[in-house]
């Protein structure tokens, strides 16, 4: 499904209309309504995955939660959030105090990729909450490239695309994830990080 606040439109009316829906790509150009939190459930839902592409209204990544607490069968989520950088409150703000939930176990979730990782204080506060939640997590894959994956070693030039404020932004991010997600890391869980390539742009 893919069209403006399609996420919002899944949430609330696809529990009812396909009750045994097992996987679910989701694909919006502009959210403008967040994902409302509802006693409705995906009971079967394995895999999701999410796409937010650029638009000019905020969104709240950690309404996001919603779909978690609706899913209790999820195995894989995918998101991919290539949004303007500056699109969001970074958690880096004025309040960097991050949002929880009531804890609420999922037993099933075991790969999460996010891709368009960010400072957004939503996004953050959203992979916290799958960390503290999804107790069998095998593998969390955070991916700060904002949509560049040329690489100098396969671009043929020598030097990776340049990547404007993108590569301002990613720098944010790793600093969001230092700050507050490797600390709440199990060690059961794989962490990797795609950044931008370390030989032409440095991020510390």
């Amino acid at each position: 499904m893919s069209y403006s606040d399609v996420v919002c439109y899944a949430r609330t009316e696809l529990p009812s209309i396909m009750p045994n829906l097992g996987a679910l790509t989701l694909s919006s150009c502009d959210e403008v309504v967040n994902t409302p939190m509802l006693p409705t459930k995906f009971l079967c839902l394995k895999h999701l995955t999410i796409c937010l592409r650029s638009g000019h209204s905020p969104y709240d990544y950690f309404s996001l939660v919603s779909f978690l607490e609706a899913s209790p069968s999820l195995e894989t989520l995918s998101l991919d959030v290539w949004k303007k950088p500056m699109n969001h409150e970074t958690v880096f703000g004025h309040s960097p105090h991050l949002r929880q939930m009531t804890e609420d176990q999922h037993c099933y979730l075991k790969n999460v990729k996010i891709m368009g990782f960010s400072s957004a204080k939503g996004l953050v506060e959203l992979t916290c909450y799958i960390l503290k939640n999804a107790v069998l997590l095998e593998c969390l894959t955070l991916d700060t490239n904002y949509g560049c994956t040329s690489r100098c070693s396969d671009s043929g030039s020598g030097r990776c695309g340049s990547f404007g404020n993108g590569l301002r932004e990613a720098r944010r991010a790793f600093r969001a994830i230092r700050t507050y997600i490797e600390d709440k890391l199990p060690a059961r869980v794989k962490l990797t990080v795609v950044g931008p390539c370390s030989q032409c742009h440095k991020l510390s």
